[in-house]
C-alpha cells in the first residue's frame, strides 16, 4: 500500500503527464462530474452523453494515473484520498481556465455571436417571450442559447452568460442589480370552473403546489403558512394552467397572471416579501461583452417598464368585478 505521500508524488507526476495528453482535459471534465453527481448515470446526463462513455472515460484515467480515484458507496461514487487530491487540482485548473476564458470574452464588444441566457420557464414563457422575438429580430446576428431552469446554473463555470433570477441574496461571486420585487396573489380561474372558490375560507381552497416541498415552504410558507397542497406539479407553468382550467387556486406572481385573462384575483391586495426580488446577474469578468450588455440593457429597459405589473399594481380588469378573499 502507497502511503500518502508517495500517492500524493505518484498523482502530481501521473497527473503532469495527463495533462500533456491531447484528450486529457476533455477526460478531467467527466471526472469533474463524477465527483459533483456522485454518479455515473447523473455525470452523463449533465454532459449529454452515455452512461458506459462516462464509465470509460473514468476507467482511462484511473489506468493512465495508476490509482483508484472513486469508490462505490451507497450514496453513489465517493473520492478516494487521491480522487480527493487530484479533484482540488483539477478544479485549480478549471478555474484558471474559466477565469482566463472569461478575462478573453470580456474584451468582445461583438454583438454577434452565442449568447447563454437562463431564468425561470414561468418568467419566460409567462412574460419575456414575446419581447425575446421583439430582440432577436432587432438583432438577429445574436445566437440566442435559453436554459428555462428553477436550478441556478454556473455562470462562472461557462454554463450561462446571463441569468434573471428571483432571489434575496444573488450568489456573492455574480455581480448585477436589483429591478425591482415580484408581488404574488392568490388566483382562481376566471371561468365558471373557478367561480366556486370565489368566497370559500382558505382552508378549503383545493390549493395547487409543487413537488418540490422547498418551494412550497418558500412560497405558502411565506404568505399562507398554514396551507397544505392539494395537488402537485412540477413547474409554476403547470400551475398556473391547473388553476385556469379551474382545477384549484394558487399563489401566483402577478407579472404573468395579472395579464392572464383566463384567470381572476382573489386578493385585491398583493402579496409581497423581499425574498422575491428580481436580480440581473452576469460573471464580473463578461460583464462588459458587447452582445452581453446589450442584452442587459435590454432586459433592464423592459423590466423596469413593467414594473408595475410585477410589482402588483396593475391587475387585470376582470379582478375588481368579482367577490374576493379577505
Amino acid at each position: 500500500m502507497q502511503n500518502m505521500s508517495e500517492c500524493r508524488l505518484c498523482i502530481l507526476h501521473n497527473l503532469h503527464t495527463f495533462l500533456n495528453m491531447a484528450t486529457s482535459w476533455d477526460d478531467h471534465r467527466f471526472f469533474l462530474a463524477i465527483a459533483r453527481t456522485h454518479s455515473l448515470t447523473a455525470a452523463a446526463k449533465s454532459l449529454s452523453v452515455s452512461q458506459p462513455t462516462v464509465s470509460r472515460r473514468l476507467e482511462t484515467m484511473e489506468r493512465g494515473l495508476g490509482v483508484r480515484l472513486f469508490t462505490r458507496t451507497r450514496k453513489g461514487y465517493a473520492l478516494t484520498p487521491a480522487g480527493a487530491e487530484l479533484f482540488e487540482t483539477v478544479v485549480r485548473v478549471e478555474e484558471e481556465l474559466m477565469q482566463a476564458d472569461r478575462s478573453i470574452k470580456g474584451r468582445d464588444q461583438e454583438i454577434s455571436g452565442r449568447l447563454r441566457f437562463t431564468s425561470t420557464e414561468i418568467f419566460v414563457n409567462g412574460y419575456l417571450g414575446p419581447h425575446l422575438w421583439s430582440f432577436l429580430g432587432t438583432h438577429p446576428e445574436i445566437e440566442l442559447h435559453l436554459a428555462c431552469t428553477q436550478n441556478l446554473l454556473n455562470i462562472g463555470r461557462g454554463e450561462a452568460d446571463i441569468a434573471i433570477r428571483f432571489t434575496e441574496k444573488p450568489p456573492e461571486t455574480l455581480v448585477g442589480r436589483r429591478l425591482g420585487t415580484v408581488a404574488y396573489a392568490i388566483y382562481a380561474a376566471s371561468s365558471k370552473a373557478g367561480q366556486e372558490f370565489q368566497g370559500m375560507d382558505t382552508d378549503e381552497l383545493p390549493w395547487i403546489g409543487m413537488f418540490d416541498e422547498n418551494f412550497n415552504r418558500m412560497l405558502y410558507g411565506t404568505f399562507l403558512p398554514s396551507t397544505r397542497p392539494k395537488h402537485r406539479v412540477d413547474s409554476m407553468a403547470a400551475m398556473q394552467a391547473m388553476v385556469r382550467e379551474g382545477l384549484g387556486v394558487s399563489i401566483l406572481p402577478c407579472y404573468t397572471a395579472d395579464i392572464d385573462p383566463s384567470l381572476t384575483r382573489l386578493t385585491p391586495t398583493p402579496l409581497i416579501d423581499p425574498k422575491f426580488s428580481i436580480w440581473m446577474l452576469y460573471h464580473r469578468d463578461t460583464r462588459h461583452t458587447g452582445r452581453l450588455r446589450l442584452f442587459a440593457d435590454f432586459l433592464i429597459d423592459q423590466i423596469k417598464k413593467d414594473i408595475d405589473l410585477f410589482e402588483g399594481r396593475l391587475a387585470s380588469p376582470s379582478w375588481q368585478q368579482t367577490k374576493h378573499l379577505t
